[in-house]
């Protein structure tokens, strides 16, 4: 991992977006990106870590070629896939500039305006780990397709809390919505595999704070889900091995943060 670096040298800011065939979702995305980060004070940028095979990329290249100088693409082709979208996301560590690194998905699920919340508590200094949450006051599942995948999503979670103790800080340790103080990552022995990025972190990662900011899980904008069974056996093998090697909780005092009329305190099941 790149050492950290003064304040003020490089953007503050670093959206690491792990992309797969989202050529209709990146125009949307990144326009409403610039809208909600336009009051932020310091400086951002958006990186795309593709491993599409449609115009995904040509896209992204469209938008830098029009000087757009936030934006930056990495590209990995066939053979280079190594990790799935966790690999993608944990190559977005190492090559973002930022001191502060959020992670979000490009198909408007996780819907861009809630990202200044979720980057405020680490930006600040007060948490190194916030992580978007489904489950809150003011969060909602609504995106999720059907009663059978909320039954699943809500299964892993609880899996997830029984077998990786230090999750249980984490009101939805299966988001793939969540920012981080990069020292949380510079050293960790990081091995994803599969989507559930945020619980390789979790486990894994060194961080002492964590936050939990509620969100809105909206419906996919345009193309189509990746989920599929596949991908479910995937995380059990990558959850049961985590389990095996799981430390202690790290008992740290986890909040709703960053949303109006939102509550402090810990979160449960």
């Amino acid at each position: 991992m790149p050492e950290k670096v003064p304040d003020g040298a490089l953007p503050a800011l670093s959206v690491v977006v792990p992309t797969r065939n989202e050529a209709g979702n990146i125009e949307p995305l990144v326009d409403r990106l610039d809208a909600a980060l336009a009051g932020l004070d310091a400086d951002w940028e958006i990186l795309f870590v593709d491993d599409s095979d449609d115009s995904t990329p040509d896209v992204v290249e469209d938008l830098m070629s029009r000087g757009n100088p936030r934006v930056t693409l990495l590209h990995r082709g066939p053979g280079q896939r190594d990790g799935g979208l966790g690999g993608a996301v944990k190559l977005g560590f190492t090559k973002a500039s930022g001191r502060v690194i959020a992670v979000m998905d490009a198909d408007l699920q996780h819907p861009p305006e809630v990202v200044p919340n979720l980057v405020a508590p680490v930006l600040s200094g007060q948490y190194d780990l916030a992580a978007g949450n489904r489950y809150g006051i003011l969060g909602s599942r609504a995106g999720l397709d059907g009663p059978a995948r909320q039954v699943v999503a809500l299964s892993c979670r609880w899996l997830s809390h029984r077998l990786v103790p230090s999750s249980r800080a984490i009101a939805d340790p299966m988001s793939g919505l969540f920012a981080l103080e990069r020292s949380v990552v510079d050293r960790a022995q990081l091995r994803p595999e599969g989507y559930k990025i945020l619980l390789e972190v979790i486990a894994r990662g060194d961080w002492h704070s964590a936050a939990n900011v509620d969100y809105r899980f909206d419906e996919r904008y345009s193309g189509r889900s990746k989920a599929r069974l596949r991908e479910g056996l995937v995380f059990l093998r990558h959850l049961w091995r985590l389990s095996r090697e799981a430390r202690p909780s790290k008992g740290v005092a986890a909040s709703r943060a960053g949303s109006p009329g939102s509550r402090n305190g810990p979160e449960g099941d």
